[in-house]
């Protein structure tokens, strides 16, 4: 198997362990001193967000012939781009933590009263969600126009149907945050990066096994979306 699908497989286990994370008991289980977090916000900021962040890079790396291409002028900037993405994208994260935390544990989140809990609610809603949204879609934009502009890796059939599985399951996380999430940030977000890729994989659909990861993203994200957007509309 090609270590770009190792990628994608570490990818869907992730965002299994992400999911089944929030609902285990870790989510029960306060810190001292002061009860200042809970180990839920710990595991997620520490370990599999951390994860989220660090196989997109070696994504880019399998797809830039080991950054080969960032000695370019288009190359370069393209990364720089990447880096802002993760720095909103970890900023947004740790955001949304620590006020879902404190939202979750001080406030009836049934209902929203008084000014320091919706205080909490727009900072995990809100703030924390767009900047890592944001910083989410600064960071996949940039791996797909590197792909476009340069290709280091072909796949077989083969290769692209454990790719294709791959994306299916990846859309499965996307289509959680995207439809049942309290608010439409996610949404929006994902719709974005479907219309995009969507564009991207038009334009390359002749010669897709030449161009996995924007094949892969696209499936993820437009069956991930359509299905959140039927949800909400429905």
């Amino acid at each position: 198997m090609k270590r770009l699908n190792w990628i994608f497989t570490l990818s869907s286990l992730n965002v299994l362990l992400v999911t089944v994370e929030r609902f285990s008991f870790t989510g029960k289980i306060l810190l001292q001193p002061y009860n200042f977090l809970r180990l839920h916000e710990i595991v997620q900021m520490t370990t599999l967000i951390l994860f989220t962040v660090l196989l997109p890079f070696f994504i880019l790396r399998e797809i830039t012939g080991n950054f080969a291409v960032i000695g370019e002028k288009k190359g370069f900037f393209l990364f720089l781009f990447f880096l802002i993405g993760v720095y909103f994208y970890a900023t947004g994260n740790g955001v949304h933590e620590i006020a879902s935390f404190l939202f979750n544990n001080y406030c009836d989140v049934r209902e929203v009263k008084g000014e320091l809990c919706g205080n909490f609610f727009f900072n995990d809603y809100y703030t924390g969600n767009i900047f890592y949204f944001f910083g989410g879609a600064l960071m996949v934009i940039p791996i797909l126009l590197l792909e476009k502009y340069k290709q280091y890796i072909k796949f077989t059939k083969k290769d692209m149907t454990i790719a294709l599985i791959n994306a299916c399951f990846y859309s499965l996380a996307i289509f959680a945050y995207a439809a049942f999430d309290r608010v439409l940030v996610g949404l929006i977000y994902t719709l974005f990066i479907a219309l995009f890729s969507f564009y991207m994989f038009f334009q390359i659909r002749r010669n897709f096994l030449k161009y996995p990861v924007i094949t892969y993203t696209t499936l993820a994200y437009c069956l991930g979306g359509f299905a959140a957007l039927v949800v909400r509309v429905l």
